[in-house]
């Protein structure tokens, strides 16, 4: 049987998307709707958890179309092989798929044995909502904002957009906005598009990774890994060395840190980052099974704390940016979903 297949981050469920579905549900009896950028932290650009973007979708379509449709999350992998490869996970056994998108044109090359592709429309139908999110974080009064979008949703998730701009979890994705934008701005002299380069350290310790809490937006809250700009004359190793101890006040030398590097990696998506093109060098440091040394937050940390590793599956929500995808690189698929503790100081 063929199974229908679409991806997106289906963040407000307008005509574009619904159509979308509409196209995938007439070359196919049922369809699996992908939920994409699943488990993340929220964003200015992704405000909204999985389950309530799959819910507002649902009650959007046609009773006789939501019959037909199965809704997945959709992990990023921040690497679409991966992203590929998860899918075809998630679907089973199928004879063939034709994956049904909008967008930029799929290189049929890439797809799995199987699977055909069919682009229905030009254009990601997420583009347009990003901006009408700007335009709600810019303004004063978000509820005018809302009002031009309100008479086309669903009333459920008319009046949950209601109740959300008033609640701290809009002012802290709009605090981030306001930030980032500011910088652009200050950016916006430069004469050619701005890349910035940072740096990240996965430091692990007697099945503990050491993590902080960043104290400023955006994404102020959110747990994190140790890191940040790289500066002019500064190699990234030992960028990476010295925010590790502005950020943790971890007691171990530099040369006991460089006998404990194992590994370096950059991780370059374009859409990593909420703050724009951010290139980072992530290092993975391994100190051993023995107890970790104490650490102290400093600088724009909040709080410094080493988190069992299999805590982290249940953190993931609550992790910055691609973080989880960057320790998950060095160390390997995070499976186990134990209810976090209290982290380790």
């Amino acid at each position: 049987m063929t199974r229908a297949i679409c991806s997106a981050r289906w963040l407000l469920p307008l005509d574009a998307h619904l159509s979308l579905v509409r196209a995938a549900l007439e070359r196919a009896p049922r369809c699996t709707l992908f939920v994409r950028r699943a488990h993340l932290a929220p964003t200015p650009a992704n405000p909204f958890g999985w389950e309530l973007r799959a819910e507002w979708l649902r009650q959007a379509l046609r009773p006789t179309d939501a019959a037909r449709v199965d809704l997945q999350p959709l992990r990023e992998h921040w690497d679409e092989p991966r992203n590929l490869q998860a899918m075809q996970q998630a679907l089973g056994p199928a004879e063939t798929v034709c994956w049904i998108s909008a967008g930029p044109l799929l290189d049929s090359e890439d797809l799995p044995a199987g699977w055909s592709h069919a682009r229905v429309a030009p254009d990601d139908p997420d583009d347009p909502i990003v901006g009408w999110l700007h335009r709600l974080y810019e303004a004063d009064a978000p509820g005018a904002v809302l009002d031009t979008l309100a008479g086309q949703l669903p009333p459920a998730c008319r009046d949950a957009l209601r109740e959300w701009t008033g609640s701290a979890a809009f002012d802290t994705v709009r605090a981030d906005w306001r930030q980032i934008a500011s910088e652009r701005k200050a950016w916006s002299v430069a004469p050619y598009p701005v890349v910035l380069s940072t740096v990240d350290a996965v430091v692990q310790a007697g099945g503990r990774v050491l993590l902080i809490r960043r104290g400023r937006p955006p994404g102020r809250g959110l747990w994190a890994l140790p890191g940040g700009f790289l500066e002019p004359a500064e190699e990234t190793l030992h960028a990476a060395l010295r925010e590790l101890v502005e950020e943790t006040g971890l007691p171990v030398s530099m040369r006991q840190m460089r006998q404990a590097l194992r590994g370096s990696r950059v991780f370059d998506h374009p859409e990593r980052s909420q703050r724009g093109r951010v290139i980072s060098h992530a290092f993975f440091f391994d100190l051993g099974e023995e107890p970790p040394p104490p650490v102290q937050a400093g600088d724009d940390a909040a709080q410094a704390a080493w988190v069992p590793l299999a805590h982290l599956p249940a953190l993931q929500a609550q992790l910055h940016d691609d973080h989880f995808h960057i320790i998950e690189c060095f160390l390997g698929a995070l499976e186990s979903a134990q209810p976090p503790a209290v982290p380790r100081r």
